[in-house]
């Protein structure tokens, strides 16, 4: 049986993979494609020790975040990379030349 699910029919999550609208509320969804938009690709800082998890502050606002692997310090450049159920996936970002 074939199915023509549409980008906006799924959210993509790290740790969960597609996760089909059925799932989530209409509301959450339309909240994550949001902050998708506004973050992913924007360059910030960390606001606290990540931990993977704290928070970053990116174009002066404050979200959750989850960096994807390892740890890193307060005042660390990040780049927002996705969105994982309410977290701004991040690394850390290191301008080329760097390292």
């Amino acid at each position: 049986m074939k199915h023509n699910f549409t980008e906006d029919d799924f959210v993509y999550g790290e740790s969960w993979g597609l996760v089909h609208r059925g799932v989530l509320e209409d509301k959450e969804i339309e909240r994550m494609k949001a902050l998708r938009d506004k973050v992913v690709g924007k360059k910030g800082v960390a606001q606290t020790t990540l931990k993977p998890i704290g928070s970053v502050r990116i174009d002066g606002e404050v979200y959750e975040a989850r960096l994807k692997t390892g740890y890193l310090e307060v005042g660390k450049p990040i780049i927002a990379v996705g969105i994982d159920f309410g977290y701004v996936l991040v690394n850390e970002y290191i301008q080329e030349g760097e390292k």
